[in-house]
């Protein structure tokens, strides 16, 4: 992992389909940006890589997991080192970055299939984030949320027993995550969305002081 180029700070906010965590992404961004310049970012992103990767989401594209996970990381990649609007560009001009999503996703959910070691060696040079939130839903909640705001359209990791796959596979790897050096702190979002927002916005606030 690389070192933060900074001084903006990284902050990735993570979590199950229907968790709610791009809402907390946008609570989180108008919020802090009272305060701090911030950029408000996601992944799978929209630039080429990206774009591949939501066909596949959508059932439009069929790919191996080992050929999703390395289209993962190479949308990371672009993500982090666009000239002007990627997130190292952003860090150096002080700017908060908040990103939904970002590569504990892909040990969450290709690490499950694809070797843990090859998707390590394909983000040695990624970006430590400064802090991940983990917005932990139960699965019959995200399933949910989902049916309501979607009229019934999932994407391919958005049924049950994907979903609890998920749940269970992310927590392992916070745990692998953590031993490794991240600081990932998990957030009961099983609230409302102002509530969670503020569970939040005080672990973001533990960082500053620390």
């Amino acid at each position: 992992m690389i070192v933060n180029p900074g001084p903006g700070r990284l902050i990735a906010v993570e979590g199950l389909d229907g968790s709610g965590k791009s809402t907390q992404v946008w609570l989180l961004g108008q919020r802090l940006d009272k305060t701090r310049k911030t950029y408000v970012t996601c992944e799978p992103t929209d630039g080429p890589i990206g774009l591949q990767i939501r066909m596949v989401l959508e059932h439009r594209v069929r790919v191996s997991a080992a050929t999703l996970a390395a289209l993962f990381a190479a949308d990371r990649a672009d993500h982090l080192g666009r000239a002007e609007t990627g997130i190292l560009a952003q860090l150096k001009r002080d700017v908060d970055v908040i990103t939904d999503r970002y590569y504990l996703s892909s040990f969450a959910y290709q690490g499950t299939s694809v070797d843990w070691a090859w998707i390590e060696q394909m983000h040695a040079n990624c970006l430590r984030p400064d802090l991940t939130c983990f917005v932990d839903v139960p699965v019959q909640v995200c399933l949910r949320r989902i049916e309501q705001g979607r009229g019934g359209q999932t994407d391919l990791f958005e049924n049950e027993a994907a979903l609890t796959r998920a749940r269970e596979s992310h927590l392992d790897a916070i745990e692998r995550l953590r031993q490794a050096g991240d600081r990932i702190e998990i957030v009961n979002g099983d609230a409302t969305p102002q509530v969670v927002h503020e569970r939040i916005w005080k672990v973001l606030q533990a960082l500053t002081k620390g």
